[in-house]
């Protein structure tokens, strides 16, 4: 860019000549051009506001020559310049190039306002001022007071150039460098822009599919590493205040880090080793190394070189780390190899050429960071890894998010699928009673559940079983599926023997889970005969049946269960529930409880289910009522 505004101010040159001694200072001929001051200069290391004096001796200083964007060593120095002027000249100014915030300058001994030098956390890169100078021609006196910490030119670099000619020229010249500028820091800005909305998408992707933690680690890293691009590049286009870098985007870089670590364990489904959660904790003091630096209190070099170890570190040991788990046979390591080289490259890279550049030692033969132009556009390096980096992790996602699109599909077609065997099995064996009338709601918490309940016809009498399987989900349903299938093939009437040839039947499966159920066995005449292995009393008339509770199925084969016999009379009505009723939960975590419970259970299968489950349902619930009538009464 300096070059590209070199040319246009070369194209502009009114040439001219001059020469300074210490006896006569010949004519400055400046038409409406531009003419580089480069000869001429003395400059002097020190702060003396003496030296701004127009009739100020500086005889003995140090001549120097300021060639276009010459570089500006840290420190304070004074720069003279005696310019005399033909008596034409009319409308000129001079155009500075130097960082904003870093000096002074004195015109015939009368300080020009508006610029002064003061703390660094008011300077940023160099900028293009124009000041306008004295009408009339004559000799000038040019005293220009730079103080500029010596760690920002170490990480900076700051310039300094001084050109003299027509007013509305500079001006032009000026905005022209100022275009150049902001036309350079777009592509960076809309990059970055476009990682910081990746880590937001990211981000509420995490908050829909909390599990999946990988979102939520590569959203932050998205979002503060498009933060620390986007202010670095910021600072450096002469946008932002030095500050801004040196306190907030490089030292979190560090974070940034730590994220990717996080994100690539949490993407191939591996918790983070002892040895890199040490590695995420000696990232921690970098980051206030960072601002050591940025205050002078530590060594500028030796910080670029931690920055760029931390960087290699996790750069090289990310696809070392990747490869080990591919080859141990994580495909989706092997497909996160590659795009982890990618950012830690870019900041590695950066860094090394700073560190070279400081050391005088260019990398890999250049002396700054690695650039490509495109349209007269600058774009770095270190925006290309990222954008890279963002590109590769949204084709990954793609593609993982399709294969586990297609998964989900496959289990949902077999949970429907599993849902109607289930709803089969449940209902498609049951025959009506001859003694009495049967209703009954089935509700799963999930696709299928955990509860079962089974109604045969065994010679004149009616054999009602319900339970309640432990867990929820396909492996509950398919217990359930088990025990319906013995309870098909039995016609034992006892409830104490059903309910032993169940529990060995769970205890041979060797699969670990337990399940509750209750075995009713109602005779024409109005006996009801009753076992129970754990499961909730039935109610009768809205009264608890008082039974021995017993130990629940599958628990262990030295089980014995115990029957309870009673009378009902025509009109009397059986009310069997699942735990899914009484604990149904509230949103302020009140539970329905037993009261409730019963004071609903005289009413009918629908209305049970439908108040539980509105008031608010954390488990299966299941409701079968059973109304007891001879069959002249339920069939006239």
């Amino acid at each position: 860019m300096r070059n590209r505004l070199a040319l246009l101010l070369l194209a502009v040159i009114v040439p001219a000549a001059f020469a300074q001694n210490s006896s006569r200072v010949p004519p400055l001929q400046l038409g409406s051009g531009l003419v580089p001051l480069a000869q001429g200069w003395h400059i002097h290391t020190g702060d003396n506001p003496a030296w701004a004096q127009p009739n100020f001796d500086d005889s003995t200083w140090q001549g120097a020559t300021l060639s276009p964007n010459t570089p500006l060593p840290g420190g304070s120095r004074w720069y003279r310049l005696r310019l005399h002027l033909s008596a034409n000249a009319s409308s000129l100014a001079l155009l500075v190039s130097v960082p904003r915030g870093s000096f002074e300058l004195w015109i015939d001994g009368r300080r020009v306002p508006g610029f002064l030098t003061g703390s660094w956390l008011h300077m940023f890169s160099s900028h293009e001022f124009v000041i306008p100078l004295p009408p009339g021609g004559g000799e000038t006196e040019i005293a220009l007071h730079v103080s500029f910490p010596p760690y920002l030119a170490e990480t900076y670099g700051g310039t300094i150039s001084v050109y003299a000619g027509g007013a509305p020229v500079a001006e032009d010249a000026a905005s022209a460098s100022r275009d150049q500028r902001s036309l350079n820091y777009l592509p960076s800005a809309l990059f970055n822009i476009a990682l910081a909305l990746a880590g937001i998408g990211m981000l509420v992707l995490f908050f829909a599919q909390r599990p999946h933690l990988e979102y939520l680690w590569l959203g932050l890293y998205f979002l503060i590493l498009g933060a620390s691009t986007a202010l670095w590049r910021a600072v450096d286009a002469g946008l932002l205040p030095y500050w801004v870098n040196s306190l907030l985007a490089d030292p979190i870089i560090y974070p940034a880090l730590i994220c990717q670590i996080e994100f690539s364990f949490a993407f191939i489904h591996r918790k983070v080793g002892r040895g890199w959660r040490t590695g995420e904790w000696l990232l921690l003091p970098p980051m206030f190394i960072a601002i050591l630096s940025a205050t002078g209190l530590f060594p500028t070099p030796a910080y670029w070189l931690i920055e760029t170890l931390a960087s290699l570190m996790v750069g090289l040991g990310l696809p070392i780390l990747l490869f080990v788990h591919f080859r141990r046979g994580n495909r989706e390591a092997g497909l996160l190899i590659l795009p982890s080289l990618l950012p830690a490259a870019g900041v590695a890279s950066s860094d090394l050429f700073t560190v070279g550049a400081a050391l005088g030692i260019p990398v890999f033969g250049l002396s700054q960071d690695l650039v490509v132009s495109w349209g007269g556009v600058q774009i770095s390096f270190v925006d290309l890894a990222n954008i890279g980096f963002l590109l590769a992790i949204g084709v990954l996602l793609l593609v993982r998010f399709t294969r586990i699109s297609q998964q989900q599909a496959r289990a949902a077609a077999e949970l429907e699928a599993a849902q109607r065997i289930q709803s089969l099995l449940l209902h498609g064996t049951q025959s009506e009673p001859r003694h009495a009338r049967i209703g009954v709601v089935y509700q799963p918490a999930q696709e299928v559940g955990g509860d079962f309940f089974h109604a045969a016809q065994i010679a004149d009498a009616t054999r009602i079983v319900m339970g309640d399987v432990s867990g929820k989900g396909m492996g509950a349903a398919m217990l359930v599926s088990v025990l319906l299938g013995a309870l098909d093939t039995s016609a034992e009437p006892s409830p104490a023997a059903v309910l032993h040839r169940l529990n060995l039947i769970m205890l041979a499966r060797q699969q670990g889970g337990f399940a509750t159920c209750v075995c009713a066995l109602l005779a024409p005449d109005g006996t009801l005969t009753l076992a129970n292995a754990g499961h909730l009393a039935p109610y009768r008339n809205g009264e608890e049946i008082l039974l021995d509770a017993g130990f629940p199925l599958g628990i262990t084969a030295e089980t014995t269960y115990t029957e309870s016999a009673l009378h009902l009379v025509p009109g009397d009505t059986l009310t069997f529930l699942s735990d899914g009723v009484v604990e149904a939960q509230s949103a302020t975590g009140e539970l329905f409880g037993f009261d409730r419970t019963r004071a609903i259970s005289t009413q009918s299968a629908e209305e049970i289910a439908r108040t539980a489950q509105s008031f608010g349902q954390q488990d299966d619930i299941t409701v079968l009522t059973l109304t007891f009538a001879p069959a002249e009464v339920l069939y006239a």
